[in-house]
């Protein structure tokens, strides 16, 4: 299976993932904040190397509603280690 992602616009944190089969199926209505998609890419399978969203849920999930809606706040910058005090 190759995914397709995307991005929404107004809240950077969510991600739909689909494939071609059900691709029409994925509308900016899936974004939470409105806004549209924006495609990030197609990627194929990587299995457990994968870290963005877990392929076994996105798979399962396209197959009964035809996409994978994930949040990945995780993913954003962490801020540097605060110095310890001495």
């Amino acid at each position: 299976m190759k995914f397709i992602v995307y991005q929404c616009s107004q809240d950077e944190d969510y991600f739909i993932v689909t494939d071609a089969e059900h691709e029409s199926k994925v509308t900016a209505k899936l974004c939470p904040s409105g806004g549209e998609l924006k495609k990030v890419g197609e990627y194929p399978e990587m299995g457990k190397e994968r870290v963005a969203f877990d392929e076994t849920l996105a798979k399962n999930s396209i197959q009964h509603q035809g996409y994978y809606r994930f949040e990945a706040k995780g993913f954003a910058p962490v801020p540097g280690r605060p110095e310890m005090p001495q």
